[in-house]
């Protein structure tokens, strides 16, 4: 014990730094001589416990988050003079750099290949009107997609079991409806007019999650709907392609993916599966409810094939069957890519109101190639009135992002003020109180928490 008490301690002062370049390591050790002199006049089976105790805090210490503590390494073995070699993360600004090009190219890709799915989708449909055909072929185009990359191993295969495809199939159903209807909505009226009318999802969002999950958003949120309402108010007043059927079913479809996203949260849970085999799931699902519906309510309804006809208008449009099944084609590959895209955006870990605002712009990005492209007339008004609506989805997620944000913090605050109003329990050693007996000190009291 003596021999204990005497151990040099001018390693062990407080506030010891090991520094390299921006990197420190504080020691947080016992202070002082007396400290060590106070733990040897211990008897033998204390100090150990003590020895013991304090083991087993420094280890702790050593497995928190590599975030937590200073990156070092040591230069030598115990006794070095040397200073520790510093991890440095010289790397980092170029992986950053990296990640962000990833990123930027990711979203590039996203945009490009919405923007050509609605060129040629609404090419498409101008000659050949047979919007439950191209929504079913979509459909089966992207399923077959999936089942090339499962085959070839480029996308790791699904495991779902009967139960995943029971909870599965009310989201692959309002994922029809949702897809469906904004084929027929696009078939009738603009495809600006249409995005427009789609921005207006929010507002649907808000109302059936607070009556179907008993969401409750704060003032600033609902307040974040007015510019959506107002801007689709004023694209509609001037708006040439104008069709209330049209209208309808662009709102249709918003009720159809604001329902298949509060099912999926409902639902979904603690089913394991990346965005992209989710949504190559739902595309294979959903062809069992899309396919015998498009055969009935267009197809052959009447009971007689109204699909001929328009084929060999569209096949004449076209300049032959070749040229007009590539359009096709060309409609289904890029309808898989731009989901496809979306999904790897998101796998890159950028916040929800981050992809939230890049989607409010690609649809700004949509509205203006298209009206490009197929030079529609548009007056100030519609401009006036879409940007309007778009600029309200952007706020909407902002205001939505912060919502969740707090809620969070209130959920976390909570458990944390608990665990403050609880007496710790007492320690070996320790009396009634909790409090260490006065004769004993405790070094790491104010070791930094782990996670």
């Amino acid at each position: 014990m003596q021999a204990i008490a005497a151990m040099p301690t001018a390693r062990l002062g407080t506030g010891r730094t090991l520094s390299a370049g921006r990197c420190t390591l504080v020691a947080q050790l016992p202070s002082s001589r007396n400290v060590l002199q106070r733990v040897g006049a211990q008897p033998a089976g204390q100090l150990s416990s003590e020895l013991a105790r304090l083991s087993q805090l420094g280890a702790a210490y050593k497995r928190r988050p590599a975030l937590q503590r200073p990156v070092t390494t040591a230069a030598a073995a115990a006794g070095a003079s040397g200073a520790p070699t510093v991890a440095a993360a010289a790397a980092a600004p170029a992986e950053s750099k990296g990640g962000g090009l990833k990123i930027g190219a990711y979203i590039f890709l996203w945009y490009a290949f919405n923007i050509m799915f609605n060129l040629l989708n609404k090419s498409t449909l101008n000659i050949f009107p047979a919007p439950w055909f191209l929504a079913t072929f979509q459909l089966m185009a992207s399923g077959a997609f999936m089942c090339v990359l499962w085959a070839l191993r480029l996308q790791p295969l699904p495991k779902v079991s009967a139960a995943d495809l029971r909870a599965l199939a009310p989201v692959a159903l309002f994922h029809t409806v949702g897809h469906v209807s904004a084929c027929v909505s696009f078939s009738q009226m603009a495809v600006s007019f249409a995005h427009v009318v789609k921005s207006a999802e929010p507002v649907l969002s808000v109302v059936l999650a607070q009556i179907i999950l008993g969401e409750v958003y704060p003032w600033y949120v609902w307040l974040s709907l007015l510019p959506i309402i107002a801007g689709c108010s004023l694209a509609a007043m001037k708006e040439v392609s104008f069709a209330w059927s049209g209208f309808n079913n662009a709102m249709v479809s918003n009720f159809g993916m604001v329902l298949r996203n509060i099912y999926s949260k409902k639902f979904l849970g603690q089913l394991k599966l990346d965005g992209i085999n989710l949504f190559a799931i739902l595309s294979i699902m959903s062809i069992a409810y899309c396919l015998p519906a498009a055969l009935y309510f267009e197809g052959f309804k009447g009971g007689v094939n109204n699909w001929a006809p328009m084929w060999d208008a569209a096949v004449l449009a076209q300049g032959g069957v070749w040229p007009f099944a590539k359009l096709l084609a060309a409609g289904g590959l890029f309808y898989h890519l731009y989901n496809q895209t979306s999904y790897m955006v998101l796998d890159q870990g950028i916040s929800p109101v981050t992809f939230s605002v890049g989607n409010t712009m690609k649809r700004v990005a949509v509205v203006v190639s298209s009206v490009l492209f197929f030079k529609n007339p548009v007056a100030a008004m519609n401009w006036v009135g879409s940007m309007v609506a778009l600029l309200g989805t952007g706020l909407y997620s902002l205001a939505k992002q912060k919502a969740t944000d707090e809620a969070k913090a209130q959920a976390g605050a909570k458990p944390a003020a608990a665990a403050a109003a609880a007496p710790p329990p007492p320690k070996a050693g320790e009396g009634a109180s909790g409090e260490p007996p006065a004769d004993v000190q405790e070094p790491w009291r104010d070791l930094p928490p782990r996670g």
